[in-house]
């Protein structure tokens, strides 16, 4: 028995009680593990709203599968004010069209008319 899949399956079945969303997507996360019971985290990923759980399970089937989590993905730092300041700059002296100025350098940028 994988305890993730099993909370993920149960999870479609509840709404989030801020925002009245299914869980469906919310992240389930595995904090630790006591004997027969683990320490759940469920963050709902439209709102934010975030609860800890401690679910009990049948000694016999928490046996049969270990406790596995996903690896952290790292965040990338949030954009400070100086970066707003120099996209702005560079867009106030930027000539060109939006195809421009997302096309990677040495890059050739084609048309699409006809």
């Amino acid at each position: 028995m994988n305890i993730l899949r099993r909370l993920r399956e149960q999870a479609k079945e509840y709404d989030c009680s801020v925002c009245g969303a299914n869980h469906a997507r919310s992240e389930i996360r595995l904090l630790g593990r006591l004997e027969a019971a683990w320490i759940v985290r469920v963050t709902y990923s439209r709102c934010e709203t975030q609860f800890k759980l401690l679910v009990y399970v049948d000694r016999e089937r928490a046996s049969l599968a270990p406790m596995t989590e996903r690896p952290v993905r790292a965040r990338r730092p949030p954009v400070s004010l100086d970066d707003v300041i120099d996209a702005h700059e560079f867009l106030e002296g930027f000539d060109g069209d939006v195809r421009s100025l997302f096309a990677g350098k040495g890059k050739v940028v084609g048309s699409t008319e006809t």
